[in-house]
């Protein structure tokens, strides 16, 4: 697992389609792992938090919502890009969606930075943007990889698979308005 990671850093075309044939969900996990320790420390370290079962909840919740939003998007994004070029493989997608979530180990050490230099603080809005743009990137770069798309039809693919979750998302929300608008009124 950790020699994957490490041929990722040094040969990363090669090793994105050997994920994507491997499919390995513990590399996926540890990804989705770090992500969701890399978010919870940071956002525990910024409020001085030190008690662990708010630490463990905020862990779990953060790596099921990451873990739910990446399947979701992993299988959206594949189902396009499959019909568009007849290759790929979802899982393997998953995997490395799962891989594009060590980025997020740059909050914790803006975190620590910012600890020292507390007006670094105001631009936390900014950081995390920025992270999350790096992110995307990444994750475009391996699709564009794994896919042997163009950088504009990747993108596209990737804007393309957006449109289920959002539809979703605002289904959902109805829903739950819906909900609780029957409820009280009932």
């Amino acid at each position: 697992m950790f020699a994957t990671l490490f041929n990722f850093v040094l040969k990363p075309s090669p090793t994105i389609n050997q994920i994507m044939q491997e499919r390995n969900l513990r590399l996926a996990l540890l990804g989705y792992c770090m992500g969701a320790f890399s978010v919870t420390l940071a956002a525990m370290l910024r409020e001085s938090q030190n008690n662990p079962f708010v630490f463990i909840f905020i862990f779990l919740s953060v790596l099921f919502f990451s873990v739910c939003i990446s399947f979701f998007f992993s299988a959206t994004a594949h189902l396009f890009l499959e019909l568009t070029t007849g290759r790929g493989r979802a899982a393997g997608l998953f995997v490395l969606i799962g891989l594009s979530e060590f980025t997020k180990t740059l909050l914790v050490a803006f975190t620590l930075i910012a600890l020292s230099f507390p007006f670094l603080f105001a631009y936390k809005t900014l950081v995390v943007f920025i992270v999350f743009i790096i992110q995307l990137f990444f994750i475009l770069y391996m699709m564009q990889h794994a896919y042997g798309l163009s950088k504009k039809r990747t993108f596209f693919a990737l804007l393309v698979s957006f449109v289920p979750a959002i539809i979703c998302f605002f289904a959902a929300i109805s829903i739950l308005i819906s909900a609780i608008v029957w409820a009280i009124t009932a």
